[in-house]
């Protein structure tokens, strides 16, 4: 097993520990957090982008700019408390704050790709839903892909599919990877059918949360997903930095970067931008590349605007360029005498966008579009492969609740195309138009239904129409999908 070694550096809190003398114009503030005359230990200590946890003493310090600065304390289980301190620059400064003892509910996990965003447990559709606790577990191993992270998930297996340059598909529940469809936030941004490297491709860092409806999810999005659905859910913005590096013994590095914070009024961002390369690894000396070798960056900023009653918009663009080889090593050579190099190079650009805005009744529109290039440039020894792949998505629905009725109405259209610029044969350019609705009703607290249907009009290949039926059952403590 390859051991790693890994640095996490955080910006804010290597700002904090500098020497006050480093720093002008600062001030030092000591920071004592009590829970009546109790010390609080391990309590979160924050102003503005600085933040440190408190020690067994309850004490933290913060080195922060002069001038009038609210700080704030906070631990699981207490109310928290803040206050506004006036730094000055060279002295230092004691500030008190007092937590009291509360029940803290523990933030509900919300389920967007069923498009009603139920509470997980108030879902009757199967779903299965990875926390930003468990993102950030598997991050800490593979922090350049997200293979692992769906490996570990019950149900789903990442099958290895063309072992020399890694290429892998996720499968769901036994069925092949070209019938998972994997989107982000809902959008496509990968293509219709994912190809075997997007896996690979993807750095979990900016993601939230990930949501698995396991079996056939075609009624809520197309043919593509009869096996299931892999939603990736972005981070939402905060005020923080980090920097994860990674090096790993054979010759694996990864620095990933992720920024988030508020922009004028209602808008903020996030950014995440990565570097990964791997050697070239032939293990056993057969003068075959048993780990291939890649470069690869990935750059992806997002744009956020909450509009208050409901309404919100999401803004993403990505940009993600790498080059893979694997094959013979050095001056090695295939049992014919000749030498036999795989490579490939992609080069990829999306974007996307998804708004929501509150309409009279107390109805809900929801519109996403998105569009994808790629490119792919592939050797096999002496024969070279060029293709480009497309997608353009775009959708409109509207949501409402009536009695106990959840009920989504919608369209979408989808463009696929393919362009192969060596292999005569293999060319398509699909339109897919399609219809859906969608009603969740609750008969009962104990008794959910549940009703999707979906029917699409394949420009090659007719007319599709898919129903799903689930039923949630709650008597007692037990649940029943």
């Amino acid at each position: 097993m390859t051991r790693t070694a890994r640095l996490a550096l955080c910006a804010a809190a290597v700002l904090a520990s500098l020497p006050l003398a480093a720093q002008e114009g600062a001030g030092r503030v000591t920071v004592e957090v009590r829970a009546g005359a109790e010390p609080v230990a391990d309590a979160s200590v924050r102003s503005g982008a600085v933040a440190r946890r408190t020690g067994a003493d309850g004490r933290a310090v913060l080195v922060l700019p002069a001038g009038p600065r609210t700080v704030s304390a906070s631990k699981l289980g207490f109310a928290p408390d803040s206050a506004t301190v006036t730094v000055r620059a060279g002295a230092d400064t004691t500030l008190t704050l007092t937590l009291e003892e509360r029940a803290e509910e523990l933030e509900a996990l919300v389920v967007t790709s069923t498009r009603t965003g139920q509470r997980l447990e108030d879902e009757p559709t199967r779903v299965e839903v990875l926390p930003r606790e468990e993102v950030e577990e598997k991050m800490l191993m593979t922090p350049g892909d997200i293979a692992m992270l769906l490996n570990e998930t019950s149900g789903l297996r990442v099958q290895t599919t063309a072992p020399s340059l890694g290429g892998a598909s996720v499968r769901v529940q036994g069925l092949r990877g070209r019938y998972t469809q994997v989107l982000s936030d809902g959008l496509p941004l990968y293509g219709g059918q994912s190809g075997a490297l997007s896996l690979l491709q993807i750095p979990p860092m900016d993601l939230g949360q990930v949501e698995v409806i396991k079996g056939a999810a075609s009624a809520l999005y197309g043919a593509s997903a009869l096996g299931g659905v892999v939603n990736l859910v972005s981070r939402r913005p905060g005020d923080d930095r980090e920097l994860l590096l990674n090096q790993t013994t054979l010759g694996g590095s990864d620095a990933v970067g992720w920024a988030s914070g508020p922009l004028a009024g209602r808008w903020g961002y996030t950014l995440l931008a990565s570097a990964h390369r791997q050697g070239r690894n032939d293990r056993d000396g057969d003068g075959w590349a048993d780990l291939p070798g890649y470069r690869r960056a990935v750059l992806r900023p997002r744009l956020f605007l909450d509009g208050g009653g409901g309404g919100s918009l999401f803004v993403t663009v990505g940009a993600m360029g790498e080059d893979r080889e694997g094959g013979t090593v050095g001056g090695a050579t295939t049992p014919d005498g000749t030498r036999f190099p795989e490579e490939l190079s992609t080069r990829r650009l999306d974007a996307g966008a998804v708004a929501r805005f509150p309409l009279p009744g107390g109805r809900l529109a929801a519109l996403r579009a998105s569009a994808m290039g790629q490119r792919h440039r592939h050797r096999f020894g002496e024969v070279r492969e060029r293709d480009a792949h497309a997608t353009g998505f775009a959708e409109a629905a509207v949501s409402g609740t009536d009695g106990g009725h959840t009920w989504v109405l919608g369209g979408a259209f989808q463009h696929e195309r393919y362009a192969a610029r060596d292999v005569e044969g293999f060319d398509y350019a699909y339109s897919i138009p399609s219809l859906f609705a969608q009603d969740e009703y609750a008969a009962a607290d104990w008794l959910t239904l549940a009703a999707s249907a979906r029917a699409d009009w394949h420009s090659d290949y007719g007319a599709f129409l898919s129903p799903r039926v689930n039923l949630l059952l709650r008597p007692g403590e037990w649940t029943a999908r």
